[in-house]
This record gives structure tokens, C-alpha cells and sequence, in this order.
């Protein structure tokens, strides 16, 4: 019990603006997760514009042109 309240002391001040403010990087996170997870599937890209424009367009960050 004596390391756990140490250890709620020394980082206090990161538990207080945890609790304060309302930011996380939760989104990040997961589009970051998205993009490790497209690069282990589809390993072998020739070129690394076509990964980006894959990454792009999963994340409807630009659309296709419809032929």
C-alpha cells in the first residue's frame, strides 16, 4: 500500500490534468493502429505513393476518381 500512494505522489500532477482537462490521443492512437495494421497486411507494395494513397483513402482523407 506504501508504493502505491508513493507512486500516486510523484505523479500527482499528471493525475490532476488528467482529470482537469478533456484531451487524449485516442484518435491518433487508432489511426496509427489502422496504418501498422494495413502495413502488415499488405506487405509488398512496390511503391510507397500507392501505400500512402491506400492509407489516404481508408481514412477518407481523399477520394478515388470514378473513371
Amino acid at each position: 500500500m506504501k508504493t502505491a500512494i508513493k507512486t500516486i505522489n510523484k505523479y500527482i500532477h499528471y493525475v490532476e490534468n488528467t482529470l482537469k482537462y478533456d484531451y487524449n490521443n485516442g484518435i491518433l492512437e487508432g489511426i496509427h493502429n489502422k496504418i501498422k495494421v494495413m502495413k502488415r497486411i499488405s506487405f509488398g507494395y512496390r511503391c510507397f505513393h500507392h501505400f500512402k494513397n491506400r492509407i489516404m483513402i481508408t481514412q477518407n482523407l481523399i477520394t478515388m476518381k470514378k473513371a
